[in-house]
């Protein structure tokens, strides 16, 4: 398939290119280093670290190597490829969200490093990840910081949390500054066509959920559509605003007539949202709040001729809020807060058209953050429910805002951030429970498939039936309790896999002096090895004594050379452990089963055995603290937040309140569905773009 991707721009030769790469180096680790200094982290040896990790990072990932269709992180995951406990898994979360929150404060400032970087590293492919200045590499520095802390769990939380303040207040300025280290040695950024959308997108994401793009500004396409349909060729230019004290300043030919007609308009539009607010409503936080039928504002409700740049303006944004009240993921609730702002925002559309030319512009933001922090919840969601009632709140104090001229919306969308990030945050440590659940079920099944492998090479060449019998039954037990406690790598697999290496050699004919010399300065530590295996599992001194009487005559034949002698089983009882059924060598069960503990759930869609490879970035590229709907069985879809990714086997972890289990399943399932269309990125999808996007297929359908 040919690569339509744009060319890079001409990268800096190869000196030229190290002492950029040095630069930003030192660039990037001076000013974080100031910024967590003036966090309060005065520990001398607290900076050292999380300089020393930030410079590890950044060479890593700028290294001469690249693993650009790869997870370009896997290795500075590294050090966390352990089995986690309690406290590094909530650690692991809240530093995961630091990272999530820096890339949505970063946005486009971000965004621009890497593609100067994609130009000076020669790396069309690069994915936000591999970024040697992203948010990835300050992650690192963040836990070198709370390695070398030292401190409890209370206190290592507690000092992330005085960090990640300023580190978003002040990153866009760092960024905007490698940004004008990089351009001002001639560093031109990468074509932005082959780039995921997650770097040129900003704080919103502007992206379909699947993978695919949007178009540029889906709002401007969709107008221009309008346009043609009505057969009109009046446009209004970017930035024009038809405002009463603008207008003229704008456009000096706009005459008195045409101000009064617009007057007019907006006087309607003002009487028809006091109309549609007069009647009874619901409650948030004490204060009424009517509800808005689910019906969007057209200019024929307002007898406006069809042609007329107003009523394409009206028109097209109710194309877009009718694509919005259609949609089959928001509550009700939701959709009635947004329906709030429809002709406010009519109102603005009309007055301020870079609304249409802006794709960035604050008033999209607002509806797109607050789809964002609505994710998840059920359809059924009421006004009690704690985020609809402070979604509510914003929309009727942003309602009274966007009346007043030249108002800020930057306090909502703080707000809104704020929401979105406390409701991931708990959504995350809630399932912190869930995870250790799966953390021992997987390390269970892979300690499985490590016996299962000894067994079936330990049985392969077996001198006695007893004994294979014995290591079947019993010493299985021993290397899985081993395998368990420290893997094949661990001091007890190596010392019971040498038990029973020696347990096997111990009953071979004994040919030569030396041989039986060795077996006889042997046998009392065997026996004691044996024995010791056995209580580490719990058989009893009835249950073993059958085999140790047994081992006895079998190592006297050998050190008489005999082979070893056949015997009848001693008859047993039912009920009798030693009527145990063999074990079964096969590859342990790894399909979907259900996890149980201490209330807790997890439906786990299976499992791989063997680690995972580094993961091949999916079409959409997702990350853990993503909104994902995905398919959990043949008929069941869920939306649910990604909480945590195994850095050995890859198994994801999803939740969402409103289930009573959590969700764990392969990445590569994940990734398998989300390439199908099955799944897609509902926290990447922009509503206000996504509506006019689904606007503008039903305009052109025939």
């Amino acid at each position: 398939m040919p690569d339509h991707r744009q060319p890079l721009p001409p990268a800096p030769g190869n000196d030229d290119r190290f002492e950029l790469l040095r630069a930003g180096r030192a660039l990037f680790q001076r000013q974080l280093g100031e910024i967590i200094g003036k966090s309060g982290v005065a520990r001398p040896s607290l900076l050292a670290a999380f300089g020393r990790a930030l410079g590890e990072a950044y060479d890593q990932l700028a290294s001469a190597r690249p693993r650009e269709d790869f997870d370009e992180t896997g290795e500075l995951t590294a050090s966390r490829l352990t089995l986690m406990g309690d406290d590094d898994l909530e650690i692991d979360i809240r530093i995961s969200d630091i990272g999530s929150h820096l890339r949505d404060a970063a946005g486009r400032d971000l965004g621009r490093s890497q593609l100067r970087y994609m130009t000076l590293l020669g790396r069309p492919k690069m994915k936000a990840a591999g970024n040697p200045v992203g948010p990835d590499a300050i992650c690192h520095g963040l836990w070198a910081i709370c390695r070398e802390s030292g401190g409890s769990l209370e206190q290592t939380l507690a000092l992330l949390d005085r960090i990640e303040k300023p580190l978003l207040q002040q990153l866009p300025t760092l960024y905007r500054e490698i940004d004008a280290l990089l351009a001002g040695r001639g560093v031109e950024p990468a074509s932005a066509q082959g780039v995921p959308a997650a770097v040129t997108a900003g704080r919103d994401g502007e992206r379909r959920g699947d993978g695919g793009r949007t178009p540029a500004n889906p709002l401007s396409t969709l107008q221009q559509a309008m346009r043609q349909q009505r057969g009109t060729d009046q446009t209004i230019p970017a930035g024009q605003s038809f405002a009463h004290g603008d207008a003229q300043a704008a456009n000096p030919t706009v005459d008195a007539a045409a101000m009064v007609m617009l007057k007019h308009l907006l006087d309607r539009l003002t009487a028809l949202e006091t109309q549609s607010t007069a009647s009874g409503g619901h409650a948030v936080q004490g204060r009424a709040v009517p509800p808005l039928p689910l019906c969007a504002v057209k200019s024929g409700d307002l007898d406006l001729p069809l042609g007329k740049p107003e009523a394409i303006t009206l028109d097209t944004m109710g194309l877009i809020f009718e694509s919005i009240f259609d949609s089959p993921d928001l509550p009700d609730t939701i959709k009635a807060a947004i329906a709030r702002l429809h002709i406010p925002l009519l109102k603005l559309a009309i007055t301020d058209p870079t609304l249409f030319a802006d794709s960035m512009h604050p008033a999209r933001q607002l509806i797109n953050r607050l789809a964002r922090a609505a994710i998840g919840l059920p359809r059924t969601t009421g006004w009690e429910d704690p985020v609809c009632k402070r979604i509510g709140s914003v929309t009727t104090a942003v309602r009274a805002t966007l009346d007043r001229k030249g108002a800020s919306l930057e306090p909502y969308l703080a707000e809104l951030d704020a929401l979105i990030g406390e409701r991931d945050q708990a959504v995350r440590r809630a399932t912190a429970g869930h995870v250790l659940l799966v953390v021992e079920y997987e390390k269970e099944q892979h300690a499985e498939h490590l016996v299962n492998s000894w067994l079936r090479t330990t049985l392969a060449a077996m001198p006695a039936p007893e004994i294979a019998s014995f290591i079947e039954k019993y010493w299985s037990q021993v290397m899985l309790s081993a395998a368990l406690a420290g893997g094949t790598d661990g001091t007890r697999w190596q010392q019971d896999s040498t038990t029973a290496a020696e347990l096997i050699w111990s009953v071979r004919p004994k040919d030569s002096a030396e041989e039986r010399q060795r077996l006889a300065a042997m046998a009392s530590s065997l026996l004691r090895r044996i024995g010791a295996g056995l209580d580490e599992i719990g058989v009893t001194g009835a249950e073993r004594s059958p085999f140790l009487n047994r081992l006895f005559d079998l190592q006297t034949a050998a050190l008489r050379a005999q082979a070893p002698i056949a015997t009848t089983p001693p008859a047993t009882t039912p009920g009798d452990p030693c009527q145990a059924a063999p074990r079964n060598t096969a590859e342990a069960d790894t399909g979907p089963r259900i996890l149980k503990r201490d209330g807790l759930r997890v439906h786990h869609l299976g499992v791989p055995i063997r680690p995972a490879p580094p993961r091949r970035r999916s079409p959409a590229d997702w990350q853990v603290g993503d909104w994902l709907r995905f398919r959990a069985t043949d008929k069941e879809t869920l939306c649910g937040l990604c909480c945590w990714q195994s850095p050995s086997s890859g198994t994801v972890v999803l939740f969402n309140p409103a289930w009573s289990y959590a969700v764990a399943m392969p990445a590569t399932t994940l990734d398998q569905q989300l390439g199908a269309g099955v799944a897609q990125l509902v926290s990447r999808i922009a509503l206000f773009d996504a509506a006019a996007e689904s606007a503008l297929s039903r305009l052109e359908m025939p």
